[in-house]
């Protein structure tokens, strides 16, 4: 009698499964739109803070309550749409106006 050797059999390489295609794709807009978020922050990070007017730094500033920009060259204010409709319907015009103008001359320094 042949001695007839008797091998078990090889263990198969283990494969990475392919993700289904719609798998992919829901994971490729995923990236898509966390890569178009990160671009469109810093492309805006860099015009957030430049005065539409003479392109000087604009620094933010409030007071009465309203919180507003003013450029550190030729002194614009800038105030947002809503925070105006807010300022006129609960606060007294003629004071908060002469109050924003005070506050635009000089930057407040913030410390950290």
């Amino acid at each position: 009698m042949a001695n007839i050797k008797k091998t078990s059999p090889q263990p198969k390489a283990k494969t990475k499964k392919k993700a289904a295609p719609d798998e992919f794709e829901r994971a490729r807009a995923r990236l898509d739109k966390k890569i178009r978020d990160r671009d469109m922050a810093t492309h805006w990070a860099h015009f957030w803070n430049v005065c539409p007017k003479c392109g000087g730094d604009m620094f933010e500033q409030q007071s009465m309550e309203t919180r507003f920009d003013v450029c550190r060259k030729c002194h614009g204010v800038y105030i947002d749409q809503a925070e105006v409709a807010l300022a006129l319907k609960h606060l007294d015009p003629v004071k908060w106006l002469k109050a924003l103008l005070r506050k635009a001359k000089k930057p407040t320094i913030k410390r950290g």
